[in-house]
């Protein structure tokens, strides 16, 4: 019989630990933030385990703080907090044509989802219909007996 999940985890935990205790520098990706991938292949503990056992997760935090190695999210929120102040900088003019631009867009965008949004509507109707009729064969299939459409209407 194998690991229960919780004694897997555990040593999971345990694989991470004596990691983290014989290394001072993680490996981090080319944006400066860490690389799971090669610490889970350093470890043998597979990635998803990094995003979903909590305890694996905050110890991971905590070396990742203890090393001032950034978080993505914050790498992304200053990335955006220097595109606004650029944007700022700019003329009105530029400015305001910049925003026309950006709001026919957004328009033309919603135009496109109305009409998937229609689409996907049409096409899940399609799918009720066919599922049906597929049943109706199947049943005279099973029967040998012609099984007839209900009346327009009660689809």
């Amino acid at each position: 019989m194998g690991i229960s999940g919780k004694a897997l985890g555990k040593q999971y935990l345990d694989s991470l630990r004596d990691y983290l205790s014989h290394t001072t520098e993680l490996p981090t990706s080319d944006d400066g933030t860490l690389n799971i991938t090669d610490i889970a292949n350093k470890t043998g503990v597979p990635r998803q385990s990094f995003y979903k056992n909590a305890r694996i997760k905050q110890t991971l935090e905590e070396a990742r703080q203890s090393r001032n190695i950034p978080n993505r999210p914050v790498r992304i929120l200053e990335e955006a907090a220097a595109i606004s102040a650029s944007n700022c900088t700019l003329g009105s003019g530029a400015s305001e044509k910049k925003a026309k631009t950006l709001e026919r867009r957004v328009n033309q965008l919603e135009q496109q989802n109305a009409a998937l949004v229609a689409e996907n509507g049409e096409l899940r109707l399609q799918l009720k219909t066919l599922r049906l009729q597929q049943g109706r064969e199947d049943m005279a299939i099973e029967t040998g007996r012609r099984i007839p459409n209900p009346p327009d209407g009660h689809v």
